[in-house]
């Protein structure tokens, strides 16, 4: 997808929708839906995500270095980038690998993986950034 710079308007698509290394990419376009899991990993063109987007499975967001505004990055071990969108049953979720879940969801995970520690601390803190956005 090297010379991809725009999707459709209303674009929908019932499945996973995979945009990996879509570089000319700059945006999505507003209400966009994805059925399945959204894969935008390396995606450095891309500036923002849409206003209504709504993904029924993960929403991949690695590299994706141009991204400001709702996203939070740095997060965790692994260094991900999260931002709170729509899933496919209405409900504002993030994204954290292959984690999906509400804010209190992510809470409960992060609590579980790192403990009482600082790392945990700041990894709550972004991820109630994000959901505050």
């Amino acid at each position: 997808c090297t010379g991809l710079t725009s999707l459709p308007d209303g674009m929908t698509v019932g499945g996973s929708l995979e945009l990996e290394g879509c570089t000319g990419l700059t945006s999505l376009p507003d209400g966009m839906t994805v059925g399945g899991s959204l894969d935008l990993r390396g995606c450095t063109g891309l500036t923002s995500l849409p206003d209504g987007l709504t993904v029924g499975g993960s929403l991949d967001l690695r590299g994706c270095t141009g991204l400001k505004g709702k996203a939070v990055c740095n997060c965790g071990d692994k260094q991900r980038t999260i931002h709170a969108y729509i899933n496919g049953n209405g409900r504002r979720v993030v994204s954290l690998g292959c984690f999906v879940g509400t804010e209190k969801e992510c809470i409960v995970a992060i609590r579980e993986k790192y403990g009482d520690t600082t790392e945990a601390a700041e990894y709550i803190g972004k991820v109630k950034l994000a959901f505050s956005m």
